[in-house]
């Protein structure tokens, strides 16, 4: 019996001194394995990584892409009216041009018009910073000598400022270089309000000058070389206040997106390859300076 024992024992012990040997030479082959090509591993993945961060590996740029002009608004009784307005075209596509600001003397001038001189108003857009402009401010958007929506200083803080005043509204949101974000801006009933990315980042109370006469510019503030340096697309005016869900569909349908509320839309211009008003009310922009439409951007 002792002698059977003494055999199992033995030919248990064989069998995990097999064991240990496999597992020593498959731990040896991987050693040597990744010995052989761990350096050419992390090439790769590091050339992955660079190739992803410039946007070449980005998957959204494998989306298709809409030409200019491809969505737009459809107003069968001409500009300014409401009745049965649509929206028309291929709509929700990555756009195949974004406007590039250079930060020095390239904005887009909206013609004048009684439509666009409002008291209650939404507006903002789509706006990827390179990084601080010559001046202070760095306008997304604004109305002449009025208000705007950017940011300022070298931090990039999103700012709303009111000419009329003086006075600046600072956020504590702060935005990093070369990232898309959607900046909406709101003036209605002595009050505004600042959304950054679909979310409201300040509210407050806001006396507005009178300046009902003045126009919008789309990358330029009309004061003190405060030029965008970035790029912007998806820009847009309402003559009335949206409601949280509305500004977080926009920021969700992302650079490509339609508009909301098509009676209050008001102008719209995509920036996708030119200046012109997509809302059906034919305010189209005028380019001034360094402004071109780039297809090699990264999307969000």
């Amino acid at each position: 019996m002792k002698r059977k024992i003494r055999e199992v024992i033995k030919e248990d012990k064989g069998e995990k001194d097999s064991l240990l040997n496999d597992f020593k030479i498959k731990s040896q082959a991987a050693m040597e394995y990744l010995m052989t090509y761990g350096w050419a591993i992390l090439i790769i993945a590091l050339t992955l990584a660079v190739l992803y961060s410039l946007g070449i590996m980005n998957p959204k740029n494998f989306i298709p892409r809409a030409p200019p002009g491809s969505c737009f608004v459809f107003r069968p009784n001409g500009p300014g009216t409401t009745d049965f307005v649509s929206l028309q075209g291929t709509c929700g596509y990555l756009p195949m041009y974004v406007g590039s600001f250079n930060g020095v003397s390239g904005f887009v001038q909206i013609q004048n018009s009684p439509s666009l001189q409002l008291s209650t108003v939404t507006f903002g857009g789509w706006v990827n910073y390179k990084g601080p402009s010559q001046g202070y401010w760095n306008w997304l958007m604004a109305k002449q000598n009025a208000y705007g929506i950017g940011v300022c200083g070298s931090s990039l803080q999103v700012c709303f400022y009111n000419w009329g005043t003086g006075t600046a509204y600072v956020s504590s949101y702060t935005l990093n270089k070369n990232t898309w974000y959607f900046l909406l801006a709101e003036v209605y009933n002595g009050n505004e309000a600042i959304y950054v990315n679909g979310l409201n980042v300040y509210s407050g109370p806001l006396s507005v000058a009178n300046q009902q006469t003045v126009g919008w510019q789309i990358g330029y503030g009309n004061c003190c070389g405060q030029f965008l340096n970035g790029s912007a697309a998806n820009v847009q005016i309402y003559n009335t206040a949206l409601t949280p869900q509305e500004i977080q569909y926009l920021y969700q349908q992302g650079l490509g997106g339609g508009p909301v509320r098509l009676q209050n839309l008001v102008g719209w211009w995509p920036l996708n390859g030119d200046a012109k008003d997509y809302s059906g009310n034919n305010l189209h922009g005028t380019i001034y300076g360094g402004v071109t439409f780039v297809q090699n951007y990264n999307p969000p």
